[in-house]
């Protein structure tokens, strides 16, 4: 985040509900990620739906913690069509994942994220791919414990961590000019609407 931008920052609203999609879900709200966590506090919840309704996107809700809401902000296409390649339905069948149906997986990994939530037990490692989050880094993760990896930044990289360093720097720069457009009032369809189809880095 640039100076600039984290000085706008400190002078709004932190409790801005438009504000917070915008820093927790950039990469998504601008296509270039598949979905992202929305962390808010619970009385939050229902100004997030109605901010998101009508872009394109889902928030689904995971889990309740303490005063929180936990949403999974997600491009339903782009989410189905990851989870729906061939390596990542062999990697989510190790953990319990056989039905090839969306709705039945997307309920299966919020039953387990909130089995953890609750315990702080058993983490789900698939939450990786739900995120979309690239499989060798996701699987770099679980055999490395979280350790060893060549960078991070949106997730910890163990695999092409030049080009994955470009993408994390695409995406700060898409945040800031989100936070910029919030500050001039702008909703968040209005930035979705505006936003231009950006390449991947390849």
């Amino acid at each position: 985040m640039s100076e600039e931008v984290f000085e706008m920052l400190c002078s709004m609203d932190r409790r801005k509900v438009e504000l917070q999609i915008v820093l927790q879900c950039a990469p998504t709200l601008a296509g270039l990620k598949t979905s992202n966590l929305l962390i808010l506090p619970k009385d939050l919840e229902d100004k997030a739906r109605i901010a998101l309704r009508h872009t394109g996107l889902m928030g689904y809700r995971l889990v309740y913690d303490k005063h929180r809401v936990i949403f999974l902000v997600f491009n339903k296409n782009m989410l189905i069509s990851y989870l729906s390649k061939e390596e990542i339905r062999g990697f989510l069948s190790g953990f319990g994942y056989h039905s090839l149906h969306f709705g039945e997986s997307i309920r299966l990994f919020q039953k387990r994220y909130e089995a953890y939530v609750s315990s702080r037990k058993d983490f789900p490692h698939e939450i990786g791919v739900f995120l979309g989050y690239p499989l060798c880094d996701v699987r770099g993760f679980i055999d490395n414990c979280g350790e060893e990896f060549q960078i991070s930044g949106y997730w910890k990289v163990y695999g092409d961590a030049t080009n994955t360093q470009k993408l994390f720097q695409l995406f700060d720069d898409i945040k800031d000019d989100m936070v910029c457009k919030i500050s001039k009032g702008y909703t968040v369809k209005q930035i979705m609407n505006e936003a231009r189809p950006i390449s991947m880095v390849s």
